[in-house]
């Protein structure tokens, strides 16, 4: 009995196409996710607020750069 090359790749992709599926994440753990990552970015955003700073920048850091990088 002679095997066909396509037969065999077309199998091995359902294989692994199903190996994916089933690794997916459920949508009940993807909402979950999302809420956390909701609650977290309130939180971030509820200590930057106490702290009196805003999201993405520092006022009181100087800037930081070497002298040689200046040069370029």
């Amino acid at each position: 009995m002679e095997h066909n090359p396509c037969l065999f790749l077309a199998l091995t992709c359902i294989l692994f196409m199903a190996q994916h599926c089933l690794a997916a994440p459920s949508a009940d753990d993807l909402a979950k996710f999302g809420e956390m990552e909701r609650s977290i970015r309130e939180l971030a955003s509820s200590i930057l607020a106490l702290s009196g700073a805003t999201a993405g920048t520092r006022s009181d850091v100087p800037n930081r750069v070497w002298p040689e990088e200046l040069q370029a």
